[in-house]
């Protein structure tokens, strides 16, 4: 799936469902397209050329990302293009990278990906990567983890205290309508489990409309352990979901993936509970404290996001199966159960 294979393997490039790759992976006309966005990166000769193409991912019909070498004067650098199936979601979230990269300007320790534009006609997001050390693999390896988690609360805390503009806000009508669709296909998963998915769903189907959430902080709406990458400073990757809502989503969501690689990586969900709070500690040091109500509750709904994901082979990676996947799904709905005696 390289540029060299476009001609070669045209039907494998079809059936990808993405038919877009057969420009998107052509180096000459890449050269072409990516020109204007390469300004930036341009020495004596002008915009540097694509010299290499390869397809990273794909989702079948939906969307995919391609890496690309092109020829700086000082040496290769690599820039990727991101695919969606809508036209107005590159330049969206070019956009949100934008406006990122200046809240994040004079934070040179955090970061995110440096923006270059997008290609309306292919629906591209150009970008040059950032690079570094995934944080749950910082996390297991017993070296740097708490230095890395304390970096990971400022940059929530930098998120949440930048002003720009969104064209999104949090929902919360929408979202409980989805807790609705997320126990049914729990539910139908996992009959036995069925009593306990409608506890935690009646509970925040009762409590989110009495709740004051706030809709006015620029939040990641998935923002966990394989959206960071520590490479001595700490940068944060993947702006699809970001828009206006509640800080306490943002906390509740990196806490609660925590607890779940704390499950796997440990066989324990508490296992993590020091580096957990540490986190805590250090949001609240830098952006202030998290009402406990609407943290349970953000809590409870990740967990049930988390459960759904297992059920559907979704969710971060590695995706478990039989026993494992169940033993999985179990200790997140007790998780679940736990932070939802704080719902008031």
């Amino acid at each position: 799936m390289t540029s060299t294979s476009v001609g070669k393997h045209p039907t494998a490039l079809h059936l990808t469902g993405l038919p877009i790759l057969q420009v998107a992976l052509n180096v000459q006309r890449m050269t072409d397209k990516l020109a204007p966005l390469l300004e930036a990166l341009a020495g004596p000769d002008g915009p540097p050329p694509v010299t290499y193409a390869r397809l990273l991912a794909y989702k079948q019909g939906n969307r995919g990302t391609i890496r690309y070498q092109v020829a700086t004067e000082g040496g290769p650098t690599t820039v990727l293009g991101k695919l969606y199936p809508q036209p107005g979601q590159a330049g969206r979230v070019d956009t949100i990278l934008r406006g990122l990269a200046a809240a994040f300007a004079a934070t040179p320790r955090l970061g995110v990906p440096r923006p270059l534009g997008c290609l309306p006609d292919l629906a591209m997001l150009v970008y040059i990567p950032v690079e570094g050390e995934i944080l749950d693999e910082v996390l297991q390896s017993g070296a740097g983890g708490a230095g890395a988690i304390e970096r990971a609360a400022d940059w929530l805390a930098t998120l949440h205290r930048a002003r720009f503009e969104l064209d999104r806000r949090f929902q919360p009508s929408l979202e409980l309508v989805n807790l609705q669709a997320w126990g049914a296909l729990i539910s139908q998963a996992h009959p036995d489990l069925a009593g306990t998915v409608a506890h935690l769903s009646d509970r925040l189907q009762a409590s989110g409309p009495q709740l004051q959430f706030r809709d006015d902080t620029p939040i990641h709406k998935d923002f966990h352990y394989k959206h960071v990458l520590v490479d001595g400073g700490l940068r944060v990757i993947d702006f699809d979901e970001v828009r206006l809502g509640d800080p306490a989503y943002d906390v509740a969501h990196f806490c609660v993936h925590l607890r779940l690689l704390a499950c796997r990586a440990l066989g324990d969900p508490a296992g993590y509970a020091g580096l957990e709070r540490a986190f805590l500690a250090a949001y609240t040091r830098r952006a202030g404290g998290v009402p406990v109500d609407r943290y349970a509750w953000f809590a409870t709904y990740t967990c049930l996001k988390i459960a759904k994901q297992l059920c559907t082979t979704r969710g971060v990676r590695p995706r478990p199966d039989g026993e494992e996947l169940r033993r999985q799904v179990r200790i997140m709905l007790a998780q679940g159960l736990a932070y939802s005696e704080d719902i008031p």
